[in-house]
C-alpha cells in the first residue's frame, strides 16, 4: 500500500496512468468470492487494481425499477474491477487481468453501472440501462433530442419512429 499523494508525484507532470475498469452487479459475497478477489488482487503487478463493492438495497430498493432510469433496484451488490496501466505496452495484460476477475466474479446477469462505463459500445450501455428503461429513455431522447445532438456520452440513440429513421 502507499499513500494517496504518492499515486500522482506532483514532480511528475509526465505521468498520467488509465484505468481499465469493468462493472457488474452481483448478489453475494462468500468466503470463494473474497479468496478470488484477494487472488486476483495479490497476483497482479499493476501500479493500482482494486475491486470495489458497493452494498444496495435500503430506500434505493423500495423505488420502483421504471420510476427512474436506473434499473437495477433489486440488484444487491455494485462491483468495479479496475487497473491502471501506464502505458500501451502494459495494455494487453491490464484488460486481462480485469477481464478474468470480472469472469470470475459473474452471477446470473451481471448487468452494469453507467457511471463506471468507458467505451465499452451499445451492448454494454444496454446492459445498464436493460428492457423496459432502454425503450423509455429512447423514447424520451426521440422526443427531445430526435437528432441525437447529445451524443457525446454513454449514448441511447432516440428511438426509431414512424416516419422517421436514425
Amino acid at each position: 500500500p502507499i499513500k494517496y499523494p504518492e499515486m500522482y508525484p506532483p514532480e511528475d507532470e509526465s505521468y498520467h496512468p488509465t484505468a481499465l475498469t469493468h462493472t457488474m452487479f452481483i448478489d453475494a459475497v462468500d468466503q470463494g468470492v473474497a479468496e478470488t478477489i484477494m487472488k486476483h488482487l495479490e497476483a497482479s503487478d499493476a501500479s493500482m487494481r482494486v475491486t470495489q463493492l458497493r452494498v444496495l438495497g435500503g430506500a434505493m430498493a423500495r423505488v420502483p425499477a421504471e420510476a427512474t432510469a436506473f434499473a437495477h433496484r433489486v440488484s444487491r451488490i455494485m462491483v468495479n474491477v479496475a487497473s491502471f496501466y501506464e502505458g500501451p505496452e502494459d495494455r494487453v495484460v491490464r484488460q486481462s487481468w480485469v477481464d478474468d476477475l470480472a469472469a470470475a466474479l459473474r452471477q446470473d446477469d451481471a448487468g452494469a453501472y453507467v457511471n463506471f462505463l468507458v467505451d465499452e459500445g451499445e451492448a454494454r450501455i444496454r446492459e445498464a440501462y436493460p428492457g423496459p428503461t432502454w425503450d423509455r429513455l429512447a423514447a424520451i431522447k426521440a422526443r427531445y433530442d430526435p437528432t441525437n445532438l447529445f451524443r457525446l456520452n454513454q449514448n441511447i440513440p432516440p428511438a426509431v419512429t414512424e416516419g422517421r429513421s436514425r
